[in-house]
């Protein structure tokens, strides 16, 4: 192999080291705007500066949080009683701690999930903590915490949501809606470098094959396929419009130009883009495959970090057999350290970063079982 050959399959990033390394296919080739560099047979994008800094944060703390942990169960349908919300221990700073601790550069908090109860008190519902027994502000109880102890923030937002009305009878009253409460979430808690949005397929009829390929967990064997090409197309057809994706995506760059923005595809097309994105969703990779970094849109090749989720919890249900995301009093199963450890190795073989979920209590604070794994993780 030329020592150029070398160089494209180095700075493509299309896999790891060892790897069968695919070709990049028809809909993924365009003509890329990067700096040119004489050395190399091809001009290869990387990423922006923004990407970059995203990229060295490598490992954050994902929390999983919210009117389900009250509830014993990991969807609910927007009709949860807000009254059992009631965190009379919370203690975000004991969150970062931990996650200083286990060696974590950020930390992505769950604002809203699919049942439409907000962690902020929104302005545009009335489900949200402002009608619950805690009557604070768990956004800005995280964001507090994680600027003390030097973590940046990340927010995840639910598109698809149970409980207000418009999701499903006005798709246009429905995205003033969620522009409202992005707008709250992007300007009344400083810098967001990461905004995980979720649940697309509620809006998108076509693309699969069977409703069980979307709602739950089903991670695919092998890489990116012929699948990913008709995925993507169904996507820009008809989930991109009806979300008005275009104009969500400058909506919020308008107010944070900095955020990154995240459409995850599910377990079942993980690291697939849904565009206009930033960064992709590798959601369950918890071994090394390869992974395509380099994207057409708008007619140009774009570099697309990506970022792996998974779970403490290695003891899950019917849905997420692979571990819980919310807090179960029933629930003590825990990943090891050299479980973690391979996760964090996979990342890196990767080029990926890794988000590490963990389930907070009905108190407000973390299991034990996860503050012992994590404060010794760094530890020999």
């Amino acid at each position: 192999m030329t020592q150029k050959r070398r160089d494209f399959l180095k700075y493509a990033g299309l896999g790891f080291a060892g790897s069968m390394i695919p070709a990049v296919p028809s809909w993924a080739r365009g003509h890329a705007k990067s700096k040119p560099d004489k050395t190399r047979l091809f001009t290869i994008p990387e990423p922006n500066n923004t990407q970059r800094e995203w990229m060295d944060l490598e490992f954050g703390m994902f929390v999983h949080f919210g009117i389900n942990t009250y509830y014993d169960t990991e969807w609910s349908d927007g009709t949860l009683d807000p009254i059992k919300f009631n965190p009379s221990e919370l203690d975000t700073d004991q969150w970062c701690q931990v996650a200083v601790a286990a060696g974590m550069k950020y930390i992505v908090l769950i604002t809203k999930h699919h049942d439409g109860f907000c962690l902020w008190p929104s302005k545009y519902t009335d489900y949200s903590v402002k009608s619950s027994p805690y009557k604070g502000d768990l956004v800005k109880e995280l964001v507090n915490s994680a600027r003390k102890y030097g973590l940046k923030v990340g927010l995840y937002y639910s598109l698809w949501d149970r409980h207000e009305t418009s999701h499903d009878t006005d798709d246009w009253a429905y995205v003033e809606f969620m522009k409202n409460q992005i707008a709250e979430l992007l300007t009344d808690y400083g810098p967001i470098v990461e905004l995980w949005f979720d649940g697309f397929w509620k809006k998108q009829k076509s693309g699969w094959t069977s409703k069980n390929e979307i709602e739950g967990e089903k991670v695919e064997e092998g890489g990116i396929t012929s699948r990913a090409e008709d995925f993507i197309h169904a996507w820009r057809m008809e989930g991109a419009y009806r979300w008005q994706m275009d104009h969500l995506y400058q909506f919020i760059k308008n107010l944070q130009p900095d955020c990154l923005i995240m459409n995850n595809a599910t377990t079942a097309y993980p690291g697939v883009p849904l565009h206009p994105v930033d960064i992709r969703s590798g959601e369950k990779y918890t071994e090394p495959v390869s992974d395509q970094k380099i994207w057409t849109w708008q007619g140009r090749d774009i570099y697309l970090p990506m970022q792996i989720e998974t779970t403490m919890s290695t003891k899950g249900n019917k849905q997420f057999p692979s571990g819980n995301w919310f807090w179960h009093e029933w629930d003590h199963s825990v990943a090891s350290k050299s479980q973690i450890h391979k996760w964090l190795d996979t990342s890196r073989k990767m080029q990926a970063n890794l988000l590490l979920n963990v389930g907070p209590m009905d108190t407000g604070k973390l299991r034990p079982e996860d503050v012992a794994v994590l404060s010794s993780l760094q530890k020999s």
